[in-house]
């Protein structure tokens, strides 16, 4: 996962230690010298000590924010971090809890080390200012309907020698994308409630200016372990503050999620919508509408957007369903339905008592489009 310190020079190991309170404080000396039970391990190749080691070279190693936030310098004084919930390229997710109320987040930490440059500094900033921007009016908004629930919510901010932390909700049930591999079966009415609460999520984004860019399951966050669970919508490190009217040209996002609009470099709020209708078709066949071997593939599937809605799993779907993807699918995206009319769609449906289409098994192949997802995904961030 590109995890090399280059800042210090190649060094093929961990920069994500397995205790990070290691490098709460900003002071120097806390940096460098390891905690008695760090010391104690045996295998001198352990991530902290070869961390440690690096940094003892270092002659003085003081605390140069990179935030223009206000933000707090010592996160082990205020939260007990707890085990891991996953990691990315550049950042580790830990659960954690408050020393004083015991309620818990999650804690989101970005490796400074990681960013070299002024962009990917400005990446960082603008997520969590984002983020910002969405929580403070989802707390303060009186209306009810904008209150951002279905979005992850950042608390608070920390900045210390090595990290960037970010404490936001904890959702314990882990990724849509995990729960659709293990049931690999959803009804209709299971499908609209999912695609509902995003639409929800989606509709409070633009009205705050905010593009995702990255809707797919991985980004669903159940909020726990049950099985209907809500979602919330998280990992806004591709998002995009924009204007009303406002184009991009940037290529960005995962490849099956992506847009015509998108792949052909003049793109708005109108993206998020088309990720939504994908993940919709997903959840009720199991398959991605646009399917290819390679990212080449894939894309020109996409342009060429030949949507089935008849064969295998679809000639159980109701007219209702598949009125609605294809909607979302619109190409044109002066015809695509907005937030808005996709939610006015889906008002009596989630009210059904019996679902629609029940219980549909995936075909086994699901299995191999989802390795080829992932792949893809990691070679359009790098």
């Amino acid at each position: 996962m590109g995890n090399c310190l280059n800042f210090f020079g190649t060094l093929d190991e961990d920069p994500f230690p397995s205790n990070l309170s290691n490098f709460e404080c900003v002071s120097p000396t806390t940096m460098i010298n390891p905690t008695p039970s760090d010391r104690s391990v045996n295998d001198q190749t352990h991530p902290v000590l070869v961390f440690h080691s690096v940094l003892s070279t270092l002659p003085v190693l003081e605390f140069y924010p990179i935030l223009p936030f206000s933000t707090h310098t010592n996160l082990g004084a205020i939260y007990e971090l707890g085990p891991e919930l996953g990691r990315g390229r550049f950042g580790i997710v830990r659960e954690c809890s408050c020393r004083k109320s015991g309620e818990k987040f999650a804690c989101k930490s970005i490796s400074k080390l990681h960013m070299r440059t002024s962009d990917e500094i400005n990446n960082v900033v603008r997520e969590i200012r984002i983020m910002k921007r969405l929580s403070n009016h989802s707390s303060s908004s009186d209306d009810k309907t904008l209150q951002g629930c279905n979005v992850v919510h950042l608390y608070e901010i920390f900045e210390d020698v090595g990290f960037v932390h970010l404490i936001i909700d904890l959702c314990s049930g882990g990724e849509l994308f995990d729960r659709i591999t293990r049931s690999k079966r959803c009804s209709e009415k299971q499908a609209a409630l999912l695609i509902k609460i995003l639409l929800e999520a989606l509709q409070f984004c633009h009205s705050m200016g905010i593009i995702h860019r990255d809707v797919k399951p991985e980004n669903l966050l159940l909020v726990d372990d049950s099985e209907d669970s809500a979602i919330k919508l998280a990992d806004f490190g591709l998002a995009l503050e924009f204007s009303p009217g406002q184009k991009f040209s940037d290529s960005a996002g995962s490849a099956y999620y992506m847009s015509p609009e998108l792949l052909q470099g003049e793109y708005s709020e109108e993206v998020d919508l088309w990720s939504a209708g994908v993940i919709m078709y997903i959840l009720l066949s199991g398959m991605p509408p646009f399917w290819g071997l390679s990212e080449t593939d894939i894309f020109n599937a996409i342009r060429k957007r030949q949507l089935d809605l008849s064969s295998g799993p679809w000639r159980m779907a109701s007219p209702s369903a598949k009125d609605l993807i294809s909607k979302l699918l619109c190409v044109d995206v002066t015809e695509r339905y907005t937030p808005a009319q996709a939610l006015s769609k889906l008002i009596g449906y989630t009210n059904i008592s019996e679902p629609l289409l029940r219980n549909i098994s995936f075909p086994l192949r699901y299995v191999s489009w989802l390795v080829d997802e992932i792949n893809i995904s990691v070679l359009l961030r790098r």
